[in-house]
């Protein structure tokens, strides 16, 4: 087809009045991941603000840029980066206290799952711990709301990564679910049909790359293929859909499953005495442990043996298609039930131990590994 603006072809017009609408933002920026879109939002908001700081909440996921991921998989230690905790007083007056140097609040809207804590991943489930999800998102809509009220009165930019959540808790988002106009929105994932994406929403006086101040002073944010042709077109079909009334009912009856699946699934746990449950937030799910375990890592092991192979490491963060049938939703039930079963017989989870028992003895085997291999023992 004909081009317009150099590379920029005609079907992005159907798909930026679309995100406007959806994202209630005034400018939209494209990109080529998720990872990439979080580096631009936060690069702006920098830029535009003047400020050095972010905010991130613990557990939170922002992408793999180490300038956003502190701790296993990255050795840049985030000197620009203030972490707290979510759905705490203290919080809230941190950013208020460090509102001018704070460039934005970066929030993770599926972190109403687990509020101040990262998903059940390997490295995670060593510590062996108990854990919770939140109240079904109320509490954590209400924690939202007062955020957005402090960012607010102190001039503090609220970014909403919806890189995971954005079309998955509702068809507008985390922000149509939560009740919650971010200041900034990066979408990513289901947006692009299928393709590699990623895309920043926001307002003009945060999504400005140049300062009209001082001419030299740019934000340089490029990206070879974005915005291409094929991945507009398909961002153009998926928002066609999601926009469709019709739409709104598929998004409540995959809701309304997946509950049902839940409620029937820890009802067979709790039968058969198994030391988990599973507990969701719209379509999306997770697998908790209700006992103190050093070898609950293992369990994803046991599920792939039953057919069950988990996309990420750990149990952490699962998903149900919009288009899951019945009989997938039972399958999904009895690989469970199937790998807690002879996770059991196997004598994984012979219990007994505390998780602060637990602990201390892994700390003296890393300890030992460590002063180990110091001395040549190892």
């Amino acid at each position: 087809g004909p081009n317009v603006l150099g590379p920029v072809h005609p079907v992005i017009a159907d798909v930026l009045p679309a995100l406007k609408k959806i994202s209630n933002k005034e400018e939209v920026s494209f990109h080529m991941s998720g990872t990439e879109a979080v580096m631009c939002a936060v690069r702006l908001c920098r830029f535009n603000t003047k400020r050095k700081l972010i905010v991130q909440f613990a557990g939170a996921y922002h992408g793999w840029w180490d300038g956003v991921q502190p701790g296993p998989g990255s050795e840049r230690a985030n000197a620009d980066v203030l972490y707290l905790k979510d759905m705490q007083p203290a919080a809230l007056r941190c950013i208020a206290a460090r509102a001018d140097e704070i460039a934005c609040v970066c929030v993770s809207p599926l972190q109403g799952l687990n509020p101040g804590s990262p998903p059940p991943s390997d490295l995670v489930l060593l510590d062996a711990k108990v854990r919770k999800t939140a109240d079904k998102g109320t509490a954590y809509r209400t924690w939202l709301q007062k955020l957005k009220k402090v960012c607010t009165q102190n001039d503090v930019p609220l970014l909403f990564d919806e890189v995971y959540t954005g079309f998955r808790m509702a068809p507008g988002g985390a922000q149509e679910y939560y009740g919650v106009d971010a200041d900034v929105v990066v979408y990513g994932k289901t947006l692009g049909g299928g393709l590699a994406n990623g895309v920043v929403c926001g307002p003009a006086r945060l999504m400005q790359r140049f300062d009209p101040t001082r001419p030299l002073r740019v934000a340089y944010v490029i990206g070879t293929f974005s915005a291409a042709p094929l991945t507009l077109a398909c961002m153009a079909e998926f928002l066609k859909w999601v926009q469709d009334p019709k739409t709104a009912a598929a998004y409540a009856a995959a809701t309304s499953n997946t509950d049902a699946w839940v409620h029937d699934v820890n009802q067979a746990l709790s039968k058969d005495g198994f030391p988990l449950r599973v507990d969701n937030l719209t379509t999306v799910w997770t697998v908790l442990f209700t006992e103190p375990g050093r070898y609950h890592w293992m369990f994803q092991y046991y599920l792939r043996a039953e057919g069950l192979a988990l996309s990420w490491v750990g149990t952490g963060r699962c998903l149900f298609s919009l288009d899951f049938t019945p009989h997938q939703y039972a399958e999904t039930k009895e690989a469970i039930l199937a790998a807690a079963d002879k996770m059991r017989k196997d004598g994984w989870w012979a219990g007994g131990a505390t998780a602060s028992a637990i602990g201390k003895k892994i700390a003296k085997e890393m300890l030992y590994q460590m002063v180990a291999q110091r001395v040549g023992l190892a």
